[in-house]
């Protein structure tokens, strides 16, 4: 706006210049010259003198708007320049003008700050070499070259302070068309040591990744493989490049979507530590336990970004835990079940019988028991050896078990006696199975020599459920009276002692 009032006062001052040129003109030739009267100033006019002063005029005119013109545009400039000037005093970087013969023209306050300089004064004159070591020279010599072959050059520099201390120094310089250069610098030593700690935190990660021989690898939140060791790779039998970049379950398994029971995607959901096992086949088509175990890693956010998975071969742990459950189930069996027939022991028909007298009651349902005992166990063991014996009871726990349906149960009571329970059913029924038993038992001869030979049989007794009365020893007691009963009465017979009703 000034620059536009300052041309119009020179155009002004221009017009009344003309005007008054003009008045003095006709003044002159009309009193001077020609010695005439005030009259005369404006009649008495001579032909060529109104085109001398109209070209009088548009000249003056001309000159005057040129010089208003000029005058407006060093204006602007003087305007323009105190702007930049004071974008570059004001500015973070560091701006220096360098002659042609390499020395600092001009320097602004944050060129001499970054240079430990307080005043840019101490810069004036010195060659741009003064801020460099003797070794650090030779870089600043190659860079004139390529800056006078491509016009600008930009690069890193070690630098000197004024105290003596060294940084690094971000620089690019511009060349000009009188053979100074324009330099900008900025301080990144904070950058670069930054980037030394990150190198060197990747070189500390990458020693503790490459260390880990278990299968370790890194999922981003897509499911892509960011990162995987050797061991990984040769467990998926893959490469690490062909790993790297792809999704786990189309680059694994060929599948679109993520595996059923992913522990990674869990992890992901859930954000938490997660674990599972699962056989894997390797190449030469041998199966391995391993243990997954996936850790999720959260951003700024607290949102899972990405998800590690360590493998871990357990199959030898597997190996010890089935021997160790086989031997516990072999414990367990050993512990119920009587070595020499199969059948339950005692300690088991007891518990059994136990649980099964508490569920007929719970459910007002029917319980049955049997006890049978081998008719002159003795005599065979006395004749025979204690080899027959053991045949004999071998041979009547396997007719037992031709005879019972799947829900009864049967076992070795002690000696030569043996005790079925017969859940939901009635004295009546445990009749017809006692029957049975008899019925095969004597058809199941047990031959030692040709000529030496002994048939079996059984005194049995049974006994139902009082479901208000009975104890455990109570129903075993009528039962095992029942059985003696047969004894009693001849062997190879049932004897029954029947229960009060359980609904009168």
């Amino acid at each position: 706006m000034s620059n536009m009032k300052d041309e119009h006062k020179i155009i002004i001052a221009t017009v009344a210049a003309v005007m008054s040129i003009w008045a003095i003109d006709a003044a002159f030739g009309a009193f001077v010259m020609h010695g005439g009267k005030f009259s005369d100033l404006l009649l008495s006019v001579r032909p060529n003198q109104p085109f001398f002063r109209i070209l009088l005029t548009l000249s003056f005119l001309a000159f005057g708007i040129i010089v208003a013109r000029i005058s407006a545009r060093r204006s602007r400039a003087e305007e323009l320049l105190k702007r930049h000037s004071a974008a570059i005093e004001t500015s973070m970087e560091g701006i220096a003008i360098i002659n042609r013969d390499g020395e600092y023209a001009y320097v602004n306050q944050a060129f001499a700050s970054i240079n430990g300089y307080a005043d840019p004064g101490e810069l004036i004159g010195k060659t741009c070499e003064f801020g460099f070591d003797e070794q650090d020279v030779e870089p600043m010599e190659e860079i004139l070259p390529a800056l006078q072959k491509n016009g600008a050059w930009r690069g890193e520099l070690l630098a000197k302070r004024k105290n003596g201390s060294v940084y690094f120094q971000e620089a690019s310089m511009t060349m000009q068309e009188d053979g100074g250069r324009v330099c900008i610098i900025r301080d990144i030593t904070w950058r670069k040591r930054h980037e030394e700690w990150l190198r060197r935190s990747e070189r500390f990660l990458n020693t503790i990744f490459n260390s880990i021989h278990d299968p370790f690898c890194i999922f981003d939140s897509h499911f892509r493989i960011i990162r995987a060791n050797e061991s990984y790779a040769e467990l998926k039998n893959r490469s690490v490049d062909e790993l790297i970049g792809k999704k786990c379950h189309k680059a694994l398994y060929n599948n679109d979507s993520v595996c059923e029971g992913c522990v990674v995607e869990k992890s992901f959901h859930s954000a938490d530590p997660c674990a599972k096992d699962k056989i894997v086949v390797l190449r030469d088509g041998t199966e391995m336990w391993m243990e997954l175990f996936t850790y999720p890693i959260l951003d700024e956010d607290g949102k899972v970004s990405h998800v590690m998975e360590y493998t871990r071969d357990v199959t030898a742990r597997k190996k010890i835990e089935d021997e160790k459950q086989r031997l516990i189930e072999k414990l367990e069996y050993l512990s119920r079940t009587d070595v020499l027939t199969g059948l339950m022991n005692r300690r088991a028909l007891t518990d059994s019988l136990i649980y099964e007298m508490d569920r007929a009651r719970r459910y007002g349902s029917e319980l049955s028991i049997i006890l049978c005992d081998i008719d002159n166990f003795k005599e065979i063991n006395d004749t025979c050896g204690h080899d027959a014996g053991d045949r004999a009871l071998q041979t009547i726990a396997a007719a037992l078990k031709t005879i019972l349906r799947k829900a009864d149960i049967a076992g070795r009571y002690g000696g030569d006696e043996f005790m079925l329970i017969l859940p939901e059913t009635s004295v009546k029924g445990a009749e017809k199975i006692a029957d049975k038993i008899l019925a095969v038992v004597r058809n199941a001869e047990m031959s030692f020599t040709e000529d030496k030979s002994v048939r079996l049989s059984l005194s049995i007794g049974l006994s139902g459920l009082e479901a208000d009365s009975d104890t455990t020893d109570s129903l075993i007691k009528r039962t095992d009276d029942a059985m003696y009963a047969s004894k009693e009465g001849g062997r190879d017979r049932v004897s029954t002692v029947k229960p009060y009703p359980l609904f009168p």
